[in-house]
Formats: structure tokens, sequence, C-alpha cells
């Protein structure tokens, strides 16, 4: 049953691209609804099922993985938050959908959401509005203010059920995209949510006197003593404080999670619905987010489709990308594709088949705005080995970015001062090499850079060619550095 309704999709597919005209006709009764749940800052590592081991994380998120298809080896084309989710929301690598880093995607560009409209589809958006404000939606809620600061799940599940109950009542199939702020920094708890709710509160006075600005609660389910501190990072108990922190707002993320898919219940859509869930970058750690290292882009996407999906499966060979999720949207929904993608249709994988090409994604970064945190870098990373060109390097331009922030790093340059050893870590991650290459099976913690070894030099070759051919055919800006014969567009800027 499930291959057959499979083989029906993709037929339907393939006829739709004979058939232009189909993308304004009435939606099939097979049409499932969508979810596209999306945490912020969220390490691969961090759930239950990607390896962490502080107990009783994750329960919601974890269900989700036994219930669906987990991609072990999939990335964001980015990891900063709004290239990343545009990317996904246009199937591009941000070079290619004209936004490389805070800023909107042109006009004209097409979209997830726009495509869905004109398949008829109810489409609807909660949260983090600025990385979803270029795209049309039937709903759009760009945030809650400091009503929560975005972390509140009861806010999500509110929203998500009045437009379910809207989609329904205009007989159209829905896409709901809930962008929840958590795990993203002030971690509950810590001093910078202290810092940022007394802020707040003086700011809105009248507001906070009426109880409308807050961090919403949270459960202590990590101590200091229980966090995990991944291989990439020193165990440090600074550290340790700060991963306990984080611990427990990825906890809130859960929450959010289990409430919204509860409700798919509740409102009798959960067997029409297929959810994908994922990370739009690392955590917001040293070397993390906002870099190009496996773990900065590597995310934990997740989908669930009943009746389609076989549950509990770990698809662990093919390497592949959020920016997959549009094409594999537009196949299921007969939609034609654009002209121009960097994405490939899931669809075969849902199915337990295999593609060809899934050996290896691309990865970049570039900036958060012109002249702001300008840290251009590109990556190839394959189930092996990750090689990694960083464009900005020039032995005094020092990286600041938000990963830096907090307990941690602030903890690696204390304990660097007597640790000669540390204090070499702390240099690579703030000054860094033009070229590092690493062993993901002998280091997958990127901690000893193998790209001026000769014993090396065939693999650095071969990716260094995969990258430089990714780079031709998306016309990447950074080809001419690259390739040595020109520097970082002038566009760009320097950092302020």
């Amino acid at each position: 049953m499930t291959m057959t309704r499979l083989l029906m999709l993709m037929a339907v597919g393939v006829s739709a691209l004979l058939s232009p005209a189909a993308i304004d006709a009435a939606p099939p009764p097979s049409t499932p609804n969508v979810l596209v749940f999306v945490v912020d800052d969220m390490d691969f590592t961090t759930f239950n099922a990607g390896g962490c081991p502080v107990p009783g994380l994750v329960p919601n998120l974890d269900r989700l993985a036994r219930g669906g298809l987990l991609f072990d080896n999939a990335h964001v084309p980015n990891a900063v938050c709004q290239p990343s989710r545009q990317s996904m929301m246009t199937g591009l690598h941000p070079h290619r959908n004209g936004s490389l880093g805070f800023l909107p995607v042109p006009k004209g560009v097409p979209n997830l959401s726009e495509l869905l409209m004109k398949r008829g589809y109810y489409t609807a958006s909660f949260n983090k509005g600025r990385d979803y404000q270029s795209f049309p939606w039937s709903e759009f809620v760009a945030g809650y203010g400091t009503r929560g600061f975005g972390y509140d799940p009861g806010l999500f599940a509110e929203g998500a059920k009045k437009a379910i109950a809207k989609a329904k009542s205009e007989g159209k199939p829905f896409f709901l995209n809930i962008a929840t702020a958590d795990p993203h920094r002030p971690f509950p708890g810590s001093q910078q949510e202290v810092d940022l709710l007394a802020k707040t509160k003086a700011k809105w006075p009248k507001q906070a006197a009426q109880g409308q600005v807050y961090f919403p609660p949270f459960t202590n389910v990590c101590s200091p003593s229980q966090a995990w501190v991944p291989p990439f990072l020193p165990n440090l108990p600074k550290i340790r404080e700060e991963w306990s922190q984080y611990y427990n707002a990825v906890h809130r993320a859960d929450d959010t999670l289990g409430r919204i898919l509860k409700l798919l219940k509740e409102e009798g859509v959960e067997a029409n619905t297929m959810v994908f869930f994922f990370s739009d970058n690392g955590a917001s750690f040293p070397t993390d987010k906002q870099n190009c290292y496996p773990y900065s882009t590597r995310t934990p996407l997740i989908v669930r489709w009943p009746g389609v999906i076989q549950p509990g499966r770990v698809d662990r060979e093919h390497m592949v990308s959020t920016m997959d999720i549009l094409p594999t949207l537009l196949d299921v929904t007969a939609i034609p594709p654009p002209a121009e993608l960097d994405g490939r249709s899931l669809l075969p994988l849902l199915g337990g088949k295999t593609q060809e090409g899934r050996d290896h994604v691309f990865t970049t970064q570039n900036y958060i705005t012109p002249g702001n945190q300008v840290y251009p870098m590109r990556a190839v990373h394959t189930r092996a080995h990750s090689y990694l060109f960083n464009a900005w390097v020039d032995g005094k331009t020092r990286f600041k970015g938000e990963c830096l922030n907090g307990l941690t790093f602030a903890a690696m340059q204390e304990v660097a001062k007597t640790d000669p050893a540390l204090a070499a870590r702390v240099k690579h991650i703030e000054y860094r090499v033009g070229e590092e290459l690493y062993d993901l099976k002998r280091d997958p913690a990127c901690l000893r850079n193998l790209a001026n070894g000769p014993e090396h030099s065939g693999v650095k070759a071969k990716l260094r060619k995969l990258m430089e051919e990714e780079m031709r055919r998306t016309g990447d800006p950074l080809l001419p550095a690259f390739l040595g014969e020109g520097a970082v567009p002038a566009d760009w800027s320097t950092n302020k």
C-alpha cells in the first residue's frame, strides 16, 4: 500500500510537468497537508536519537523520529537563520536566491508558499517574521513581540489551531510554517535572559505592568553536572553550566513541537499531514553556528508521512539538504518546478529507494549584512571528509560572531591563559587558516587540520574539485577568491 501510493504520487508529478496549466487546478484529494517545524540554533547531536545522553530531553522529537524517517546526513546550506530558512523556501543557495545574509529575497524568486498557494493551499507562518517576510502567505504572524519572545508553546498552538480551522472552512489543504525561537539565546535561566527581560520591561513599562512582557516558564531537565558537552568544545564547569541552560531551551522547543503534533491529532488531520522537522543551523557556541564545519550545518531532518514513509527508518547513506524540501513538495503536489533549483526531490528516498549523486553537500557562509560580520566561507562535506575554504582569513581579521557570546568562549579564553593547547584552539577560532581538511571518521570534532599534510593531498584535491564545480555551476561570487584570481566582492565591504 505504501509503495503503491508513492508510485501514484510520482506518476502524478511527471504528468504535471507535461501540463503546466495544472498549477492553477484544484488540489487532488490525495494532496497532503504540510507542517514545517523549524527550531532555532539546535545542534544535530542535541536530541537523543542523534546521540545526546541527557535523558528525557526531547520526548516528542524522539517520538517523531520513531514515526518517520531521520536523515543522518542532512545539512542546511548556510549556518545562519535567515539565509538558511530562505534557502529552504526557495530551494536555492543564498548566492542564487539573492540574499546572502540578513536581507530579503528579491521579488520574483519562486518560493514554496507562493507555489503552494497557487495549487490551492492555505499557507500560514508563525514567528521569525524577518526570515519569511519575503514570501506571500494566506496568514502571516511575524512574531509575538514581548509576549514570550517567540518561545511560548501556547501561543504557537493557539495560532496553529486557528489556521487549521481557517483552512478547513475554505476547503483547502494547509501548509503551516512553525518557527519557534528556542533554543536561540538567551537561554532560560541565564544572565542574558535576565538582562534582556529587564531591558525590555524598562522600554515598555505599560506592557510590562500588564504582564505582556515575559519569558515563558521552563522545566529544568538538565543540571550542569548532567550536561553533555560535544567534543568540539572543552569540558569546563562554565561550559557545562551554559550547555545545561541550552538543553532546557531545547526541552521547551520540544514542548512546542509536542503541542503542535497533538493538535494535528485532535483536529483529525494527522493521517494526511506531511511533517518536516529541522534546525536552521547548529547551536550558538564557538565554531558551531555561523560557520561551515560539518556540525555547523548538519541538521536533524525528520520527515513523517503516515501511510507512505515506513516508521522508524534512518537514512545513513544519502547526503541531503533542507533545500530539497521545496522540490520534494512540488513533486508530491504535482507542481512544475522552477527552472533553477539547487535542491532535489527526496521523494524516491522517502519510499526507501536510492539516488545517485548524493555523496556530498556544499555549504556556505557570507555575512550578516554588508560590512557586518563578513566571514565568507565555503565547505564540501562527504561522509568521510570535510574541506573548508575561508576567504576572509588574512592573519589579522578576528572572527566576532554571536556564537562567541555568553559563558563558553569566555571560559575558554580564561583557561587558555595557562593552557597552551587551549590557547592554540582559541587562536584558531578567532583567526583560522585559509584551508581546512578533516577526517570525519577519526576526528568528527574537526580538531586536527590535515590540509597541509602531503599524505592527504589526493583527498584535498578531490574535494577542491567538487567545490570548484559547484561554485562554477551556481555562479558563486567567491569563485575568483577560491581560484586565487581575485578577492571577496567589493560590495560585501569589510568588517566595521
